[in-house]
């Protein structure tokens, strides 16, 4: 067996168990909420391409702020 089918067998299998853990999880949620979260998605999406630079902006004070909250200077 070659590397490149080496890394597809590995890939594979990963993808598997991922489906395998993730499975419980999404059995549940309701319709309802994944509708909910399909609408805050959609709703954000277009906020973001409505108002790209306030997106940035609001990214860029997040960082910030847990760059705050994480370093601690030993002074």
């Amino acid at each position: 067996m070659d590397r490149d089918q080496l890394i597809a067998e590995i890939k594979k299998q990963i993808l598997e168990e991922m489906k395998g853990a993730t499975a419980p999880l999404t059995d549940k949620i309701s319709d309802e909420q994944k509708a909910e979260m399909m609408e805050l998605k959609n709703s954000m999406e277009a906020s973001v391409k409505e108002h790209p630079w306030m997106a940035v902006g609001m990214a860029a004070l997040a960082g910030f702020m847990l760059a705050r909250l994480f370093y601690r200077r030993d002074d």
